[in-house]
């Protein structure tokens, strides 16, 4: 009588519903199917209809096609065994990420420290060239006054040692014209020439 079964969706005559099954033959068996469905798979369903254009029912016969003819399970074990290596890979990924930020915020804790040394050591450096500027300023007065001190002892030198020539000479020149000491006069007996 019947030969093969094959699930067809929709059938195009209007007075069919969508949930009969079309024989090879031309003859028409009515059968209902029912399971009950959790909320998600509902709305999963529902979201199927929207997308695809087509009826609820539609869409469970394709999913039974799919699942008895197996034409879909070695794509689905693919699926599933690329979907269990996408995501130990995003795990891996994500463990790199979640060490790479660790290893950022290191950095970025260490770039401070870093920051923080150098704006020190350049305040120090600031403070050094101020104090360096300081001494060579202090140095060069120093310089002009030790060579004005070298100076003003130099010119003393030649007025002392002027001054010893002249009084040299100044004692060469009155020396013979001032009476003797008293005790060179009363020695010599000159004492009476000089009162």
């Amino acid at each position: 009588m019947l030969d093969t079964i094959s699930l067809i969706g929709t059938d195009t005559r209007k007075n069919i519903a969508d949930h009969h099954i079309k024989a090879i033959n031309g003859v028409v068996i009515t059968m209902r199917i029912y399971a009950e469905a959790n909320d998600q798979l509902l709305k999963d369903i529902n979201q199927a209809v929207k997308e695809k254009g087509i009826g609820k029912t539609q869409i469970v016969l394709e999913a039974l096609d799919q699942y008895l003819h197996g034409s879909d399970h070695g794509e689905l074990a693919a699926a599933r065994s690329e979907l269990d290596k996408a995501k130990a890979d995003l795990d891996k990924n994500w463990s790199e990420i979640t060490r790479l930020r660790a290893e950022i915020t290191s950095i970025k804790a260490d770039l401070d420290k870093s920051r923080s040394l150098a704006d020190r050591l350049q305040q120090e450096n600031d403070q050094l060239r101020k104090t360096s500027d300081q001494a060579r300023f202090d140095l060069e007065l120093m310089k002009r006054d030790h060579e004005h001190a070298l100076d003003t002892i130099r010119q003393d030198r030649e007025q002392i040692s002027m001054l010893t020539a002249l009084t040299h000479q100044l004692t060469e020149k009155i020396t013979p014209q001032l009476p003797p000491s008293q005790e060179e006069a009363k020695k010599k007996g000159w004492w009476r020439f000089w009162k």
